[in-house]
Parts: C-alpha cells; structure tokens; sequence
C-alpha cells in the first residue's frame, strides 16, 4: 500500500493548488494502469490546509514524507508570494509554496516530480 496525500488551501481559485491537483491526478491515473497487475495498492487522500499552514500549500506527501523531500533529502521549504492567495485571505503578502525540479523552479508541483518522488518510495521498499 502507498499512501499518497495532497495538501492544498483552495482547488477552485489558486492556480498553484489547481496545477498540483491535475498533476497527482493525471500521476494517479498513470501509476493505477502501471500497476494493474501487481500486488501494489494506492491509498489518496485530499486534505484542505487550515490558513495558519497556507505556506505549506501545495504539498504531496508519499507514505508521509514530502514528496520533494524523497528526491532531495537537504531540500528546503522555499515559497513566494501568491497573488491568488492574497486574494482568498484579503491579506497583503500570502506566500505560498515553491519547488525546484531538475534545475527549474515551479510554483506547482509538476507530474514528473511527482512521478519520480513515488517510484523512488517504491524502489526503496
């Protein structure tokens, strides 16, 4: 079994949480037909951040640990600010998370990333 969490503050106006959502969805589909016949079952859960964690948003944990923290284990938590945050809490500065993948930083976390960080957890069963 592999769990897999995403944490998101809002799927139906930030930008960032609506990318991520349709990466892990899209991963999940794929994943779900890679391993059709195997012994290996998915269990994917959502969970809305509360808006003292919006910084954490958005994050995908895999068997609890964060995603990105699986393909780089001194990775830190780097965020900026987000517009469509700033509108949903009418506050001034809301910052919001960020991700580094290959060299390329990302305001969402793309399908790749998510990819790789899930089979590595596989791999290391």
């Amino acid at each position: 079994m592999v769990d897999i969490e995403f944490q998101y503050y809002d799927k139906t106006t930030c930008k960032r949480c609506i990318s991520t959502d349709k990466s892990v969805k899209l991963t999940l589909r794929e994943l779900k037909k890679a391993i059709k016949n195997t012994n290996i079952r998915i269990n994917f859960k959502e969970r809305k951040l509360p808006e003292s964690k919006i910084h954490l948003s958005p994050s995908i944990l895999i068997d609890g640990k964060d995603a990105e923290k699986v393909l780089n284990k001194n990775s830190k938590l780097k965020t900026n600010e987000c517009s469509d945050c700033c509108h949903l809490t009418s506050q001034p500065v809301v910052n919001c998370r960020t991700f580094n993948y290959k060299g390329e930083n990302y305001d969402y976390m793309p399908k790749e990333m998510i990819t790789e960080a899930i089979n590595l957890v596989l791999k290391t069963r």
